[in-house]
């Protein structure tokens, strides 16, 4: 599906760029075109009619002759025609051939030809095919007519040459937008199966989460029926069993409906808040279970207030859930140190633990939905989420913390060292 769709938006993508392409290039076809008809009509009207009969008159005084069936020509220099690719036919009022003038080295039957071909389009204004080559004609009118022939032959060809280069550059700049088109729609599309990817992930981590608990339950209940005479509290420790796995379930919905909503909305009420006062009260709140595993935590800052921009209760809660982490991968009299400050213009909080580390082909996919390091310790909600405290042992926590900060405009990273592991969330700050 996701393929066809990539297709989908390449095709679409060359056929919009081809369209656009071709507008464009015929655009500027028609203006190169429309400038270059101007200026052969131009040259066509600078051959003065009356130049042309007196030309005529001057000629015939001369003594020159039409001979039966043939076409006068005059090569006369004083003509008042300069240019080499321009000749002249006066027709009678009859539209018989008078004379031609001309200094280009053609035929008299070529001359006859392009009378025949004009008088036959009737029109003032046209283009011929003659002895191999373009013509562009205007026909002036008086007591006779006078056609004047101008070679375009070489405007023709130029022509041609733009038209030629411009579809092999069109051509070339398609096939690069192509390869460009290519380039984005693979990753406009990237996300998207990504998204497809952690869904059914999801969806499968999420099937194998509980289905385990269904199966004890299911389990318990087969032994509590299959001794339907016993009382209740002989069938005591199945319905204990039962109970134990029902709040397992409801506790990984729980989070995992938190981890929807988190991913969903858009977030409470970005206010300047002091990210110091809100870590100092999420480690009060874990403060029993560090005495009980005899875990020491030190509490540093930087400066008196770190007062960052963001939806305070949320960002509480991220920093429960790093906390609950550190006390959760902490060897008893291990130790946590949480740290709050500014640096490179972010707010910033530091939550750091000894332990057992995170291995490095781990660390790119610590912030995956139901992702766990310790594979071990996959089945039982840490003692926190049992106190209510922080999130249960299911792999979600990470991923709901960054979908938090990354609502706040913040980001959130991990790095691990032998012995030790640090998250850091960063905040922009309030000013």
């Amino acid at each position: 599906m996701l393929k066809k769709l990539k297709n989908s938006l390449l095709r679409l993508n060359i056929i919009l760029l081809s369209v656009v392409m071709i507008i464009s290039f015929s655009v500027i076809y028609l203006i190169i075109w429309r400038s270059m008809q101007a200026d052969i009509q131009e040259q066509l009207r600078s051959v003065p009619a009356g130049v042309i009969s007196n030309a005529i008159i001057s000629d015939q005084q001369d003594g020159s002759s039409r001979l039966p069936g043939r076409v006068p020509i005059s090569g006369r220099p004083e003509l008042a025609i300069n240019y080499s690719k321009v000749f002249v036919v006066n027709l009678g009022s009859d539209n018989s051939v008078m004379s031609v003038f001309s200094r280009l080295d053609l035929k008299d039957r070529d001359y006859i030809k392009a009378v025949n071909y004009v008088l036959k389009k009737k029109n003032f204004t046209g283009s011929i095919s003659l002895a191999g080559r373009r013509w562009e004609y205007r026909v002036s009118q008086g007591q006779g007519n006078s056609i004047v022939f101008l070679d375009v032959q070489d405007v023709h060809d130029a022509l041609w040459l733009i038209l030629r280069n411009m579809l092999i550059v069109g051509i070339f700049v398609l096939g690069v937008l192509a390869l460009i088109s290519y380039y984005f729609a693979s990753r406009a599309i990237r996300p998207v199966e990504e998204s497809i990817r952690r869904q059914r992930r999801f969806v499968s981590d999420a099937s194998h989460e509980l289905k385990t608990p269904l199966a004890i339950i299911n389990s318990n209940a087969e032994a509590i029926m299959a001794d339907k005479a016993a009382t209740v509290e002989s069938q005591q420790k199945w319905l204990d069993r039962i109970g134990e796995e029902s709040d397992r379930m409801n506790t990984l919905i729980d989070s995992m409906l938190q981890l929807a909503r988190s991913e969903e909305s858009s977030g409470g009420e970005s206010l300047p808040a002091d990210i110091s006062e809100a870590a100092e009260k999420e480690i009060n709140r874990v403060e029993a279970i560090l005495f009980e595993k005899g875990i020491s935590l030190t509490f540093k800052k930087s400066v008196s207030k770190a007062i960052a921009r963001c939806d305070a209760e949320r960002i509480r809660q991220a920093i429960l859930i790093l906390l609950d982490n550190a006390v959760k991968y902490t060897e008893n009299g291990g130790k946590v140190l949480v740290e709050t400050g500014c640096s490179r213009n972010m707010v910033f909080v530091r939550v750091s633990n000894t332990g057992s580390g995170i291995p490095k082909e781990d660390l790119s996919r610590i912030f995956d939905r139901f992702y766990r390091v310790d594979k071990s310790r996959n089945s039982s909600p840490s003692p926190q989420a049992e106190a209510g405290v922080g999130q249960s042992g299911y792999g979600l926590g990470l991923a709901i913390a960054k979908n938090i900060v990354e609502r706040d405009r913040g980001r959130i990273r991990v790095d691990a060292e032998e012995g030790t592991v640090t998250f850091t969330i960063e905040l922009p700050p309030a000013n």
